[in-house]
């Protein structure tokens, strides 16, 4: 058994590609949290119970599933993986072959069983961000974190020299309310509350200064986004300050007291959103502006995908549509009920084509993204697979 804690490369598709029967495919959501061990060790157990039920209506070799029964046991006792867990597991196993996936991304519980693996949630962990800073900010204290596709939350050491909270943003001393320590005669007079706007304005100002410059030293593309959690009025005024080259994204509320394991889950709730509204927004510009450009057939866009001609695939991971794919020449061979079933018309094991799509566009230089199709506006999204071509067609 190999467990990974890197997302999955191509040569690990690659390696899971094909027929692998009877392959079990098992998706559990889990959690970082040790007090939450149990439920992902139970849906996991269950996961598997509801693969041996179907090996036994598929009439399985009695090696083949002592195979998969000693690999299970493998797994539900491996003590390093449940001590590691991060938001989601992903499991592939066939006799002789396991490959354990933990992930940071959060999936759907589901069980496949068939002749070979079921691979479209896991094209969701590479194909969208996983990545993200955040900046937690109040009046009374700020703090920078990162959260990388592997790791959870971690908070970032910052300058010691910048102000810590909103006094001394001010030059003043912390609690000392009316008495700027410097300063010049225009604010005599002028009461804590009349002085309040500017204060905020001032840190608010600086902090948004100092983000900018730690994470262009970390990220200097600025390819990663930012969430700012704040309560307003601190919300809108560090974000209007914070204007650059770099997506930003308000998260609504009292920063507070967060810790690592709340901030990291607002991080990986937020990226979902920001990935589903990202992926909406390509769809609606894509079919405004990019006339014959657009593919939805799934054996023209095969066809286009051996040929390069794929700059970008979406696909719906939630539905799946068998068959065969020709790598080479693109030919799509559908199985029986127009892809629901399991075999082609002679008998010849099909696998999820929507997969093995995405794989052949990555392979030959494309981006593949994996949408819900119910998170989508039905306006953009006519499933279940719509490709961006490299060049509009004569």
């Amino acid at each position: 058994m190999t467990v990974h804690y890197e997302l999955p490369t191509t040569a690990d598709f690659t390696a899971l590609a094909g027929p692998h029967e009877p392959a079990i495919t098992i998706y559990a959501a889990t959690s970082p949290v040790v007090n939450e061990r149990e439920r992902a060790e139970v849906a996991v157990k269950s996961g598997f119970d509801e693969a041996f039920e179907r090996l036994k209506s598929m009439e399985a070799s009695g090696p083949d599933v002592d195979s998969i029964r000693r690999t299970r046991d493998e797994i539900l006792g491996d003590l390093q993986l449940w001590g590691n867990l991060a938001r989601s597991m992903a499991i592939f196993v066939a006799p002789g072959f396991s490959e354990v996936f933990v992930l940071p991304n959060q999936l759907d519980d589901a069980v496949h069983v068939g002749s070979h693996f079921t691979l479209g949630q896991l094209l969701r962990a590479p194909s969208q961000d996983q990545e993200a800073y955040a900046v937690a900010i109040s009046a009374n204290e700020w703090t920078l974190w990162h959260a990388t596709p592997t790791d959870r939350a971690a908070q970032m050491p910052v300058d010691p020299s910048l102000p810590k909270n909103v006094d001394e943003a001010a030059n003043r001393e912390p609690g000392d309310v009316g008495n700027r320590r410097v300063g010049g005669h225009g604010d005599r007079g002028m009461s804590e509350e009349d002085r309040r706007p500017s204060t905020l304005d001032i840190y608010a100002k600086r902090v948004a200064d100092a983000v900018r410059q730690v994470l262009l030293t970390r990220d200097a593309e600025e390819r990663v986004p930012l969430f700012v959690f704040a309560a307003e009025p601190m919300l809108s005024q560090f974000i209007e300050r914070a204007h650059n080259g770099r997506r930003i994204a308000p998260v609504q509320g009292g920063s507070d007291r967060l810790g690592p394991a709340e901030i990291d889950e607002a991080i990986r709730h937020e990226l979902a959103r920001l990935n589903i509204s990202e992926a909406e927004s390509a769809l609606r510009n894509l079919a405004d502006g990019s006339a014959g450009r657009v593919e939805r057939d799934l054996a023209a866009i095969a066809r286009l995908a051996a040929d390069g001609a794929v700059d970008t695939l979406w696909f719906d991971f939630t539905t799946s549509v068998n068959g065969t794919l020709d790598r080479e020449s693109g030919a799509v061979q559908f199985a029986t009920g127009n892809g629901s079933g399991d075999n082609l018309h002679d008998g010849t094991h099909a696998g999820d084509l929507l997969p093995q799509l995405a794989l052949l566009v990555m392979a030959r230089g494309g981006k593949v993204v994996t949408v819900r199709g119910d998170d989508l506006d039905g306006s953009v999204w006519s499933g279940p697979a719509m490709a961006e071509l490299r060049f509009a067609l004569a």
